[in-house]
């Protein structure tokens, strides 16, 4: 990979779009804590770095720790005019953060996702027959997207949906992390978002009028030494856990499944060693995951790689970097399903932040990658297509072919 181009973080160069890794390449080569003018903050492409600052407890993810600069201010400024305080765990430090997540992480743990295995290897098994007659398919839209929308509907005990309208509500709050959009698509996002609220709010109160079995229900009645989650803490919860089941999972499918594609010998591999497909998924999310960056702030002063950081800095830790990293990764910009420290990856997070849904995405992934690997003849029917998100990576359009049943 060539590193003699100029080094600068730029989400807006040609060619970023279908692949960000050249230009990460550059810049954990000649300057892997980059203080970068465009986001007014440093971005971070070494593993060790990344993986660091992850774990720090002490670095905080609540935007009010972030000393004033003009993005850090122009986010402040379009978070007041939401109306809304950021009561979601993520965007929460402790002491707030362990109590939210002691209140809905039950469900997600590695035993209770394991107990949805047989309801999302049926949900594959339907979506794969009403494809596999037809012999060709777009795999997001008609595939990657449905899945998870439809499982996570099913565990939730959410109603069935416009899958259109949820679809747009959803890249609308994942578009709004990236730190570079202009304030008319802003605010277009924030009116979807305002729309996505409202509705998954009603939801909620239906839900506590006539509670079931379902896992809505248990986050409306959680509690934890009698402590419950008041009604917009319950629904910025739900936001979030609705989104993070949909955009990144479908993304693993599709980055996934391209991958493999684009590495015939690593396809032909998984299909001669299906015990192998676990493994995948972490090698895959290792590869080309979906999450790019996590924003942080320097609540004290650090160095890293040798630069000074600032107490108030803001850091963008690139995820996408540190699974690239030469210094960690053998032969990192090549997918080898077997690769024996996949897992070690740090697409998910690290630390107490680490993501609470990927049980669930990791066993999505493994079901969905299994069958579509058993495609008889299975290749790209054309150009991929990508989203123009810096934070959140993921297809538009994934055109494919393969033998019809």
């Amino acid at each position: 990979m060539t590193v003699d181009a100029p080094v600068a973080f730029d989400p807006l160069e040609e060619g970023f779009v279908a692949s960000p890794y050249e230009q990460y390449a550059r810049l954990r080569a000649h300057d892997p804590v980059h203080w970068s003018p465009l986001v007014d903050g440093w971005v971070l492409t070494r593993f060790d770095d990344v993986a660091a600052v992850l774990r720090d407890p002490t670095v905080s993810v609540e935007l009010r720790h972030a000393r004033p600069t003009p993005t850090v201010e122009r986010q402040r400024e379009r978070q007041a005019r939401t109306g809304r305080s950021p009561d979601t765990l993520v965007l929460r430090d402790e002491p707030d953060h362990g109590r939210l997540r002691r209140l809905v992480q039950a469900p997600f743990g590695p035993r209770p996702v394991e107990a949805l295995r047989r309801t999302v290897e049926q949900r594959v098994a339907a979506a794969i027959a009403a494809l596999a007659s037809r012999g060709s398919a777009d795999l997001i839209a008609e595939f990657a997207y449905p899945l998870p929308v439809a499982v996570f509907n099913d565990v939730l005990g959410l109603p069935d949906e416009d899958a259109e309208q949820v679809r747009e509500w959803i890249r609308a709050v994942t578009r709004v992390l990236d730190p570079v959009i202009d304030d008319a698509e802003h605010e277009r996002c924030r009116a979807l978002m305002d729309e996505m609220y409202e509705h998954l709010g009603e939801v909620i109160e239906a839900k506590r009028r006539h509670p079931a079995d379902d896992l809505l229900t248990a986050l409306v009645t959680a509690e934890d030494a009698g402590d419950r989650l008041s009604r917009d803490e319950l629904v910025a919860q739900v936001v979030t856990l609705y989104v993070a089941g949909h955009e990144p999972t479908m993304s693993l499918i599709g980055n996934g499944l391209l991958a493999l594609l684009r590495q015939p010998d690593q396809l032909a591999l998984l299909r001669a060693r299906p015990d192998l497909l676990r493994n995948a998924v972490d090698e895959l999310a290792r590869f080309d995951g979906p999450n790019q960056f996590v924003r942080r702030i320097a609540t004290r002063p650090m160095v890293l790689g040798g630069r000074e950081v600032a107490p108030g800095d803001v850091l963008y830790a690139c995820v996408g970097a540190a699974n690239r990293d030469p210094a960690r990764w053998d032969d990192p910009d090549r997918v080898r399903v077997d690769r024996p420290d996949a897992a070690q990856h740090v697409q998910f997070g690290a630390g107490i932040h680490r993501c609470l849904g990927m049980h669930l995405a990791r066993l999505q992934a493994e079901v969905a990658l299994g069958a579509l690997v058993g495609l008889d003849d299975l290749r790209l029917d054309g150009e991929p297509e990508w989203n123009e998100r810096m934070v959140i990576r993921g297809l538009r359009r994934l055109p494919i072919a393969f033998r019809a049943r």
